[in-house]
């Protein structure tokens, strides 16, 4: 009898503890998490912000998990320089990589052990002189700010301070500005044959019809790239006439030319039509007249610029914005309800002598963008590359490093910054200098960093 009872209790001890257990589950599966919009880890981080510093970096919720030097991106000792960054998770393993641009190439690093990265992987840079050494004027015609102004800039003959790279279908699409270079295509999933020694790449294709771009935009719901900024080419971009060249990359070791726009009407200080980045999406916003259209937001030096790229053949303007006091707009994201359109002016700080301001368009009618306002930041430096995720913008600020603001009151032109983590914490001043572009698309919740001088930065917000 004693036993029966006692096999009872246990029985009922056993059912309290499983009821409990799901409980715990089904009160944190899918609600909020602190460090991330739908996280897969969460890893305590060996640096955290604690007191406004993480190891010896000011911050603000937001925890360092490692840190990685030029030295060991490159392989390199000196006279190499970061510049952008992006991000790829293998769809196989699910790994998390993090595709580091270089002035001299590309670096493939392994985060998915956020705390110890692996330099898996390099692809040196591509060179398209010979090519298109007939049409080289005798100062080649690329964008002139940041770090290519400077004494980091590389000649020529050695390279390239700026490059950009975007992932579609498990390859990478980068390209160059300030040399002839064309677009390189990688097959990202090589970086699986990686075994303890870091792999050197060959691109799987080089497109030549363009000889330099500042930046490569990808829609990935249609399978096509826009090349920005870009000043020499077979067809579709000269000193006299640039905008966005068009590529189907529907086959990614194929891509082929697809058309050109051009607005000729903006005003510019490199070419007529010129635009420095872009975002092009499928239309599902508010401005039904739109709705299934394929859209570009384009930065284009002064203005903002709206087209309907959805037929390449004929692709057309609707609608062109200034602002009074905007010196130079470089980059723009969308909210995800595409009502909002986030855009960074790259030298109101140094022209204006202002702090660093993010400015806020309404965008819900495309045909008539509206600036509603700016975000005025505490800091003195250089906005640059942001992005939105969620309710939040993380916005890579040169000198100030990663800003994160709250975007909720976007409607009434309001931004509430919650997180930062400055790579560069000696100085906020309006230099090209610190961090130049960020990635915050991992599921994991981390965000990784391109500091000019300093290397990868691996980060966690807390929000």
């Amino acid at each position: 009898m004693f036993q029966l009872q006692e096999y009872l209790l246990l029985g009922v001890l056993f059912i309290c503890l499983a009821i409990l257990s799901a409980c715990e589950s089904s009160s944190t599966d899918g609600a909020p998490d602190s460090f991330a919009d739908n996280p897969t880890t969460q890893a305590e981080a060996p640096y955290p912000c604690e007191d406004g510093q993480a190891l010896n970096y000011d911050c603000g919720n937001v925890d360092l998990f490692a840190h990685l030097n030029i030295y060991e991106l490159s392989g390199i000792q000196n006279g190499v320089y970061l510049n952008d960054i992006w991000g790829w998770t293998d769809p196989k393993s699910e790994k998390e990589y993090a595709l580091v641009g270089l002035t001299n190439g590309v670096s493939f690093v392994d985060i998915s052990d956020p705390d110890e990265p692996v330099v898996v992987a390099r692809l040196p840079e591509s060179d398209l002189r010979n090519k298109y050494k007939s049409i080289l004027p005798a100062e080649y015609p690329a964008c002139n700010l940041g770090i290519g102004a400077t004494q980091r800039s590389k000649a020529l003959g050695q390279g390239s301070s700026w490059r950009d790279i975007k992932v579609y279908d498990d390859h990478a699409f980068v390209v160059s500005d300030a040399q002839p270079h064309g677009m390189q295509v990688l097959d990202l999933t090589k970086l699986r044959d990686y075994s303890g020694e870091v792999l050197n790449l060959e691109h799987d294709f080089l497109y030549e019809r363009l000889s330099s771009a500042h930046n490569i935009v990808i829609n990935e719901e249609t399978g096509y790239a826009y090349a920005t900024g870009v000043t020499q080419a077979e067809i579709c971009g000269s000193r006299d006439e640039s905008g966005l060249h068009m590529i189907d990359i529907r086959e990614p070791k194929n891509p082929t030319f697809a058309g050109c726009y051009v607005e000729p009407t903006t005003s510019y200080a490199i070419a007529p039509g010129y635009v420095h980045d872009a975002q092009c999406i499928i239309y599902d916003g508010p401005d039904n007249e739109h709705t299934g259209k394929e859209i570009c937001f384009n930065s284009a030096e002064g203005n903002v610029l709206i087209a309907d790229v959805t037929d390449k053949n004929n692709p057309r303007t609707i609608s062109m914005k200034s602002q009074a006091n905007m010196q130079y707009s470089h980059q723009g994201w969308l909210t995800e309800d595409q009502a909002y359109f986030l855009m960074n002016d790259e030298l109101d700080e140094r022209n204006l002598m202002r702090n660093t301001k993010t400015y806020i368009w309404d965008v819900r009618d495309l045909d008539d963008p509206l600036f509603i306002g700016y975000y005025e930041h505490q800091t003195f430096s250089i906005d640059h590359n942001l992005y939105v995720k969620g309710e939040h913008v993380y916005q890579a600020n040169y000198n100030a490093g990663l800003q994160i603001m709250n975007i909720s009151n976007i409607a009434n032109g309001e931004l509430e910054r919650t997180a930062y983590f400055d790579t560069q914490p000696g100085s906020d001043a309006s230099l090209f200098e610190g961090t130049w572009s960020n990635y915050p698309y991992f599921k994991s919740g981390m965000v990784v960093l391109s500091d000019i001088e300093n290397g990868l930065f691996i980060v966690r917000p807390r929000l």
